[in-house]
């Protein structure tokens, strides 16, 4: 059983719970989410573009994106760390198991006006996370559909240069993918 705190500010247990160390949580918790939202919508613009690169075949492009990327995501990392922190702020002052801990329950711990806005948070992530997941695997096939057209360009542009055009009368043979010079230029 979790000591959260009733309408008064008590624990369960009957205790004060420590507002210092749950409302500086919550406040830090909400700048991380609200920073991971940013973050979130700028790799959903870079994946956007990168579909548009792939597409367009834009090397140079692509190489801009994936260096964005990078960056974004090690600052992601970075707030993903700060929300950790924040979470296991949270559970300490009101006693919990930070490890279990997840942003709805830290939700049922806090007044209702910050445990909306936490819970919107959140639910906003996700939808942005799901879309995210959505656009890469896009691009991911785009990119391996590209790849398998370029070898099999590839593949029949090796055909036609390894055999001689001309057989051994003068003639020309039958050309791979069913196409012949025409004989009358």
């Amino acid at each position: 059983m979790s000591n959260q705190p009733d309408a008064t500010g008590q624990l369960l247990n009957g205790e004060a719970a420590p507002a210092i160390g749950l409302e500086s949580g919550a406040a830090a918790l909400a700048v991380a989410l609200a920073d991971e939202e940013q973050i979130y919508a700028s790799m959903l613009a870079l994946a956007a573009r990168e579909e548009v690169a792939i597409v367009d075949g834009d090397v140079e492009e692509l190489t801009t994106i994936v260096d964005e990327k990078e960056q974004l995501i090690e600052h992601l990392h970075a707030l993903e760390t700060e929300r950790m922190t924040a979470i296991v702020a949270i559970a300490t002052a009101c006693g919990d198991d930070p490890a279990t801990m997840t942003l709805s329950d830290v939700a049922a711990l806090l007044p209702a006006s910050t445990s909306e806005s936490l819970t919107e948070s959140g639910a906003l992530l996700r939808v942005q996370a799901v879309a995210l997941q959505q656009a890469n695997g896009r691009n991911a096939e785009l990119l391996r559909r590209s790849h398998e057209l370029i070898d099999r360009w590839v593949n029949y542009m090796k055909q036609l240069l390894s055999g001689s055009l001309y057989g051994e009368d003068g003639r020309t043979g039958d050309l791979p993918g069913g196409r012949s010079l025409d004989r009358t230029a």
